[in-house]
């Protein structure tokens, strides 16, 4: 275990100019008006050659407090014309945006250093690129002549350090920085990237210095571990340690709920959303530039249809962006955004990274996001800038919705932070990099176990399941074993399956649409693209395009105007809330039931103690009078309300909990599993984040689930009925593409979406008969 330490003493401004050589000092005079305070906590850490986790708020310098040392340092070099032909850094992000982004922001400072502050006798500083985009001779080149800074994503270092030629380049790296790892340690990209860093510590010659950067979030610690894990100084004798510099969320917000309409609560759900637009329409044409962010692709599309209506007066100043959209289309809205071409720009959560688009004064966001940190980090695109006061509005579009986004504004005031999971000892991700660690030879079977231990997430990964991996993998012909020898390597196609399937984002089925002219202007889904047919009329990046035919993977069409079309929908875009904002959602009741107990009024609650408009305290407390007309009952963290609907045929019942989506569905599948092993049939099963509805064939005791909840091994109940389910065979599907046991695509041959689905559903069907199936274990986890 790594030694802790967080750095709370920020060093003085004269004092950290003068550890910076002239050149770079000169230059940060020039460019700033001081330091900021993660840059004084965190950059003498850095200098000294410490682990570094830099936590911090949206705009207070994060970038520039990892990469000063590190330019610093190369100058330093280039002065002295000691800059070696190698990478002496590798930053590493999540999205290709953001990679690019860097790399404009780093060539931009180091030619002004060049310009401005350099002789011309000193060495050139090259940054490089690398990602899916990267053409292949800008990768010749690049190994020919290593930039000192490689800028690249987890799945291309994975692609890079399996390659004989680009593993000498990079053995003798200094640096390595992880950016936004907030949103990669959750993740089982997180998990993939932690056993690429294992990989690269075995090639390296000296261990590397790693700093990672990452928003507010919890459990710091434990992302501490994740970041120096596989780091081995401890076994060359030296004490492994990390410093966290942390610096507190509680920057100054301007926060607001909006009710679009005096009459709120008795509107339905579609009249809420056209109040709604009409106000989205007013804030931004009150406002030099705004992000309007909805929870899904679908509600993107539909809003930039809708914004661009004549009644507006915003046409095309308004803009749609998601993951969906060709990568092309994508970067031309960031760039007319930044160059203030666009008023608004309508997104999903393509935009929630810090990708540069330039200055954003009012950030709007529809509906609740579902967790405190997405708020946080969408929240922080308005004013992204050191001093820059963040300006966000919130529109519910229900009630019940409404009472989440004060639960989310009262969470984010008092400084409340989700508490992240972490995926642990993933079969399908480690039996991809099982693969990828003999494409260039082979390896003794204990050392690769050594390999994949020294990873976090795999710190207590029995040598037995490691095993058994390795044997479904050779029984899949993707590798072969000799016992005998201690030694796997890898066999056929396998080489071409790792690098064309290299990654732990879901195979999601999807067709590309083309237009007439050939170009690609997104993806829609399989389950979307199943239900269309020739002449029908669709929505794509807020434009109507008339469908045209469908063959193989690719939907071809031409541009319409003048039709209503069919907005598209996209699979798994449903995000549980968090269950740190359930908890602030279930203390916002509590207070409010405990007023209205009391028989005094909830508004002065509402207002007082959490600081909101009369018109919203209005609303919420309206709506909790109303519950208790009936009851003054409501879910608290130990109570669950089960209420059974009388009169609709057959027995149904409700339960609320106010605990999100997740928690639900497995209460939901542990309950449907126990009336099905008592012989009671379920008819109909449906979640949202606040409860669910179960429908069975005869009336069943609520109290007998209590009792069988106390005595039965829920887990066991839940894993037997969901193996039966469609999100278990989905869940499947994606475990058996991630696993390459079923690949996307083998080269350039892609499988359409129909034969995967065949070959995953024949998968299935014979491991479904197969006792302690790997694929079948991963894919229970995963639902």
């Amino acid at each position: 275990m790594p030694e802790i330490t967080y750095l709370e003493h920020p060093t003085e401004t004269d004092a950290l100019m003068d550890k910076l050589c002239p050149p770079v000092r000169n230059w940060f005079k020039e460019k700033f008006p001081d330091f900021t305070r993660p840059q004084k906590l965190a950059i003498p850490t850095i200098m000294d050659g410490g682990h570094l986790l830099l936590c911090s708020p949206t705009g207070s310098g994060k970038t520039l407090t990892a990469f000063l040392t590190i330019i610093d340092q190369l100058v330093r070099k280039a002065l002295d014309g000691k800059l070696e032909k190698r990478i002496h850094c590798v930053y590493i992000s999540p999205i290709k945006a953001l990679a690019n982004d860097i790399q404009k922001n780093l060539i931009g400072p180091l030619s002004e250093i060049s310009e401005r502050f350099l002789p011309d006798r000193a060495q050139e500083i090259r940054v490089g690129l690398r990602t899916g985009d990267t053409p292949q001779s800008e990768r010749q080149k690049m190994l020919r002549n290593p930039p000192h800074i490689l800028i690249t994503t987890p799945e291309s270092l994975a692609i890079a350090i399996t390659s004989m030629k680009f593993q000498p380049i990079i053995s003798d790296v200094e640096y390595m920085i992880i950016d936004e790892l907030h949103s990669l340690v959750p993740s089982k990209r997180g998990v993939h990237l932690a056993l690429t860093l294992a990989y690269l510590d075995t090639l390296l010659e000296r261990p590397v210095q790693r700093i990672g950067i990452s928003a507010t979030m919890e459990p710091l610690e434990t992302v501490a571990e994740y970041l120096v894990a596989s780091d081995d100084r401890e076994s060359r004798g030296d004490g492994q340690k990390v410093h966290i510099a942390k610096v507190s969320g509680s920057r100054e917000l301007d926060l607001d709920i909006l009710l679009p309409h005096p009459k709120f609560s008795d509107l339905p759900v579609l009249k809420i959303l056209d109040e709604n637009i009409n106000v989205i329409a007013d804030l931004i044409t009150a406002h030099t530039t705004t992000l309007v962010f909805a929870n899904t692709r679908k509600m993107t599309e539909t809003l930039v249809q809708r914004l661009r209506r004549p009644e507006f007066g915003l046409g095309e100043l308004v803009a749609g962006h998601h993951g969906s959209m060709d990568k092309k289309i994508r970067l031309n809205v960031e760039q007319q955004l930044k160059n203030g071409h666009l008023r608004a720009v309508v997104t999903s959560s393509s935009l929630e990274m810090g990708i540069d688009i330039g200055a954003v004064d009012m950030v709007i966001q529809l509906g609740s996001p579902g967790d405190i940190a997405t708020a946080l980090q969408r929240i922080g695109r308005a004013g992204h800038h050191v001093g820059g006061i963040p300006r966000a509005r919130f529109l519910p579009s229900s009630v019940d919705d409404l009472i989440e986004l004060a639960a989310l504004q009262a969470a984010i005031q008092s400084g409340d932070m989700d508490r992240l999971d972490f995926p642990e000892n993933s079969l399908d991700v480690v039996a991809q990099f099982l693969i990828g660690l003999v494409i260039i030879n082979e390896i003794d079977i204990d050392e690769a176990y050594e390999i994949v231990s020294s990873a976090w997430n795999y710190r207590n990964f029995e040598y037995d399941d490691f095993i058994e991996v390795l044997d479904m993998l050779e029984e899949e012909r993707r590798v072969w074993i000799d016992w005998e020898d201690n030694t796997y390597g890898k066999r056929g196609y396998s080489r071409m399956i790792y690098y064309t399937n290299i990654g732990t984002i879901a195979p999601d089925n999807s067709y590309l649409v083309f237009n007439a002219e050939g170009s690609i202007l997104g993806q829609l889904s399989g389950s979307f693209v199943s239900n269309l047919r020739g002449g029908d009329v669709i929505l794509l990046g807020g434009s109507t395009y008339r469908v045209t035919n469908i063959q193989g993977t690719r939907v071809n069409v031409s541009s319409v105007t003048g039709y209503r079309p069919t907005v598209p929908s996209w699979s798994g875009e449903a995000r549980s809330r968090s269950r740190e904002l359930s908890s602030s959602l279930l203390s916002l009741i509590k207070h409010c039931m405990i007023s209205l107990r009391r028989e005094q009024d909830p508004r002065l609650v509402l207002r007082e103690a959490y600081g909101l408009s009369n018109s919203v305290a209005n609303a919420i407390a309206r709506h909790l009078e109303e519950h208790t007309i009936d009851s003054f009952q409501v879910p608290e963290p130990n109570r669950i309300l089960i209420e059974q609907v009388i009169g609709t045929g057959h027995p149904a019942y409700l339960i609320t909990t106010c605990r999100g989506r997740a928690f639900n569905t497995a209460l939901g599948y542990f309950m449907a599993g126990t009336a099905e092993s008592s012989g009671v049939s379920v008819i109909e099963l449906s979640f949202d984040e606040n409860g669910l509805l179960i429908r069975t064939a005869q009336e069943v005791d609520p109290a007998q689930l209590y009792d069988a909840f106390r005595s039965n091994n829920h887990i066991e109940v839940i894993e037997r009925y969901i193996i039966n389910t469609q999100i278990f065979a989905k869940r499947f599907r994606e475990v058996a593409g991630r696993s390459m046991i079923i690949p996307k695509r083998v080269g350039s041959e892609e499988i359409s979406p129909q034969q995967f689905q065949q070959k995953a559903e024949a998968l299935l069907t014979r491991h479904r008969t197969m006792e302690g199936s790997l694929l079948m274990r991963e894919a229970k986890n995963e639902v």
